[in-house]
């Protein structure tokens, strides 16, 4: 078998004193290595539903069973490596059009790669096994599908982790069969939002398929809304579940959840659309151990029934809150809120109580955070929060200071607001950032509450002006950190502007980071010859107009907050290219970028470490002409004898940011 060689090839042993030392590694050591290798896991997924169990790469297998025959036998011979089977994909060129490819993979070949794992999973550890079946993928070969699917739920008796991104349409033919059949399924993974709804005679649609699984704990369930289908009824083991997020049209499912009762559950996302929740028990109810709950609701009908029901609840553990609610009135919203976590006795580490019309000028909002001692985030969805600001400023010599912990505040206006944007008043904000940061004495203590005061680490501002942003917080820099900048050297911002405007920069930015400018030189989908050499003339003007800039006798802010160091950093490190078909010279020319750009980082490097110490807050802007992408502000250190380490750990946090705007 073909894969049979790729894997279990042996390119011999390493030689001399290496070989001598590997030789002692115990099997057991190698094996857990192997399984660090063999992990990446799954670092996106909505604030409103669980996070995704992580995907494992399996071709790195491959590749370490072909290291040499003794990594081949260690490798094969622990079984729980080959539990997590290859992911089946399929799709077709219309599900991607925006591509020039489709991202297909051969089903037969990932049936290859499936049995080739299962025959060395052995025949009783629990499996971890995912499918994406796009709606073109499924349109074109239902048959050939059924056929790699059928290798998998054959072993639906060993399923103990599933992820499931397939159309309505394709559930009962794929998997009518797994009924009954789930003895081991732990965590379950359901998402039809990829397809279209299929329309059916009646206004409901249920599912029975995971009701008999005695070991499942963990579910999330997504499901397509539509007009056709009012209510998706789908029957789990509620009682037993201990994380659930449900994104599904209907209420019927929060109803079943409810009335099961179930006294482990920890985590709770739910999400509703268009549907209204049928009538709750109007019985207290205890959740002893829920920690997380995050509950978004669209329709008028949803949230009045629901706010209601909270007089029902009780949390104890609760510990991270999120409601998301429309058209409610804010007396009722918080006193509600404010019950609930009287009621509790539970101290919450996050909080979002949304959105735009619940305003933050309601006293007992406050009487909410009062409350909250623990509070480490909170995220605040209006207009207006001049009120929250002046409360936020704290008095470290208060007995009672309020949210002594918290590290990350947000703040977004009214992203759908027309007209112009709301205006943050900086001189506020900045007021509590500096209570919270520079002026907070290092290890105070919150008065009567005892708790060490937490240093601000994160701000976000969004839906704002993000470019009177820029200018407001230019003129605070100026008048509020004068002595700073007279202390380290630094150039006055207001004085001394950056030779790149803020504008500027994030044109520059925009061009490093097009895709055109990166793939051609830098990936083996190369383009055209004369593309390239045009795509790298580019690139090398803009290097000169870099090199170019005063940074010794002006102020680099720009430069960092336009985030630049991130593109400028990926062409430094392109050090070898090997792609087919390169052009004649095309190493030379990457070559050359690649010094450059590690040239201009290295020239910048001091001023910017110089600018940071006198403002020791690093502020990304994410949108100047309008107000999308949010602004973010990091706390930042740069101690003195440590600026290699602290550039070092700036350039890395600027690449690992750079596409979270």
């Amino acid at each position: 078998m073909e894969e049979e060689r790729a894997i279990g090839g042996d390119k011999g042993h390493h030689g001399g004193p290496i070989r001598s030392c590997l030789a002692y590694v115990p099997n057991e050591i190698w094996q857990q290595i192997f399984s660090f290798a063999q992990t990446w896991a799954e670092i996106w997924h909505d604030d409103n539903e669980i996070a995704l169990p992580e995907v494992l790469e399996y071709r790195n297998l491959a590749t370490i069973c072909a290291v040499s025959r003794s990594w081949r036998q260690i490798a094969i011979g622990h079984r729980s490596l080959w539990t997590s089977l290859p992911k089946l994909v399929v799709s077709a060129e219309e599900d991607f059009p925006w591509r020039s490819r489709a991202r297909a993979r051969d089903g037969q070949d990932a049936k290859r790669w499936i049995q080739l794992f299962l025959s060395r999973a052995g025949g009783s550890l629990p499996l971890t096994c995912g499918v994406t079946i796009y709606p073109g993928g499924w349109a074109q070969d239902q048959g050939a599908i059924q056929d790699v699917v059928k290798v998998l739920t054959d072993q639906s008796h060993r399923w103990g982790t599933v992820t499931l991104h397939i159309p309505q349409e394709s559930i009962a033919p794929l998997l009518s069969c797994i009924e009954g059949k789930l003895p081991m399924l732990s965590t379950l993974v359901l998402d039809t939002t990829l397809g279209a709804a299929v329309p059916d005679s009646s206004d409901d649609y249920r599912l029975n398929l995971f009701l008999q699984a005695p070991k499942l704990r963990t579910a999330s369930i997504a499901w397509i809304f539509s007009e056709p289908i009012t209510n998706v009824e789908i029957n789990l083991p509620w009682s037993q579940l201990e994380r659930l997020s449900l994104k599904v049209p209907g209420g019927s499912l929060y109803k079943d959840l409810i009335e099961a009762q179930p006294v482990d559950l920890k985590e709770l996302w739910y999400s509703a659309s268009e549907a209204s929740v049928p009538p709750i028990p109007p019985t207290p109810i205890i959740f002893p151990k829920l920690e997380h709950i995050s509950v978004s609701l669209e329709s008028d009908e949803d949230e009045a029934s629901f706010i209601d029901h909270l007089d029902q609840l009780t949390l104890p553990a609760l510990t991270q809150f999120s409601l998301r609610v429309q058209g409610v009135h804010p007396d009722a919203f918080y006193a509600k809120v404010l019950s609930l976590i009287q009621r509790s006795g539970c101290s919450l580490e996050t909080l979002y109580l949304g959105p735009c019309d619940v305003p933050t000028t309601n006293p007992v909002y406050f009487d909410i955070l009062a409350l909250s001692p623990r509070l480490t985030a909170i995220k605040v969805k209006h207009p207006e929060i001049s009120e929250l600001l002046r409360k936020l400023v704290l008095d470290p010599a208060s007995p009672k200071p309020l949210l002594p912990a918290l590290q990350r505040l947000e703040l977004r206006g009214n992203p759908s607001r027309r007209g112009p944007q709301a205006r943050v008043d900086v001189n506020a904000l900045m007021r509590v950032v500096r209570s919270r940061t520079l002026d907070l004495p290092q290890y105070s203590t919150g008065g009567e509450t005892g708790c060490v005061l937490k240093l601000l680490d994160t701000v976000i501002i969004g839906s704002y002006d993000m470019r009177l942003l820029h200018d407001d917080l230019t003129l605070w820099e100026s008048q509020e950190l004068r002595d700073r900048f007279q202390k380290y050297g630094s150039p006055d911002p207001l004085a001394f502007p950056s030779a790149m405007t803020p504008e500027h920069a994030e044109r520059t930015v925009e061009k490093l980071r097009e895709n055109d400018y990166l793939r051609p030189l830098f990936s083996s989908k190369s383009a055209s010859e004369e593309e390239f050499f045009e795509k790298a003339a580019g690139i090398i003007r803009l290097l000169d107009e870099l090199e170019a800039l005063d940074v010794e006798n002006t102020n680099t802010s720009a430069l960092l907050r336009s985030g630049l160091l991130s593109p400028l950093d990926y062409y430094a490190s392109r050090k070898e290219v090997a792609a087919p078909n390169m052009p004649q010279g095309a190493r030379e020319v990457i070559h050359a970028i690649s010094t450059r750009a590690k040239q201009i980082l290295n020239r910048w490097r001091p001023f910017i470490l110089r600018d940071l110490a006198a403002c020791p807050y690093v502020w990304k802007f994410g949108d100047w002409c309008g107000p999308w992408l949010p602004t973010k502000m990091k706390r930042w250190h740069v101690r003195p004898g440590e600026e290699g380490t602290s550039w070092h750990g700036l350039i890395s946090d600027a690449s690992s940011e750079a596409y979270d705007r």
